[in-house]
């Protein structure tokens, strides 16, 4: 019982000083075009890059003209660590916006705005709060739609470490339990009778 005991301890004494894991939300690394970039011609896609394999769920990337009008022409397309969104082959001068949403590789949204500039004049980019939900293109409003219910899921958070070892307590706990109640069941269970072979009785039975 003493074995138990001190494995017991030592159990609870390595789950306390080991601290729980951190995650960290994934970052945009770079963008094409990148930001403030000016460019002698639209792009035909506009692609970000991020430091983690972002999910596939309630993805949004909208591309604004001067006017905030929506440009792009694709639903977002997720691949390991970059998104990706086409858009119109010709747009005026000018410059546009671009505002992104996606869930982290560790479940948590993150969302951000770059601008770059389509020739050398033309009016500047819309303001990079001027992107409202029926703005997105309808591609893009299906696809975040989809991904809602599938996005809750993905952000709920991992079970914590000191949870699983509380579990583990518990359960040691109760092999421990088990092995004193098992004790103290033989310690009061009566003694066999001994049998004397020198008993008269035994004699006469012979």
């Amino acid at each position: 019982m003493r074995g138990v005991v001190r494995t017991l301890c030592l159990t609870v004494a390595l789950l306390v000083a080991v601290p729980a894991p951190a995650s960290a939300h994934d970052v945009l690394l770079s963008t094409v075009p990148e930001d403030t970039q000016v460019l002698s011609s639209a792009p035909e896609e506009v692609v970000l890059t991020f430091s983690g394999e972002v999910m596939d769920v309630s993805t949004a990337v909208v591309v604004l003209d001067p006017r905030a009008e929506t440009v792009s022409t694709s639903a977002p397309e997720v691949d390991g660590h970059q998104v990706s969104v086409r858009t119109l082959e010709e747009v005026p001068e000018g410059g546009y916006a671009v505002r992104w949403r996606v869930v982290s590789s560790d479940g948590h949204p993150i969302s951000g705005t770059f601008t770059f500039q389509v020739g050398e004049g033309g009016p500047p980019p819309p303001a990079l709060d001027a992107a409202p939900a029926e703005a997105r293109s309808p591609a893009a409003e299906t696809a975040s739609d989809q991904g809602t219910a599938d996005a809750s899921n993905a952000s709920t958070p991992f079970v914590p470490l000191r949870t699983s070892a509380l579990a583990l307590i518990g359960a040691l706990g109760g092999v421990l339990l088990y092995v004193i109640v098992l004790r103290l069941r033989r310690a009061s269970a009566p003694a066999a009778p001994t049998v004397n072979p020198t008993d008269p009785s035994e004699k006469e039975t012979r």
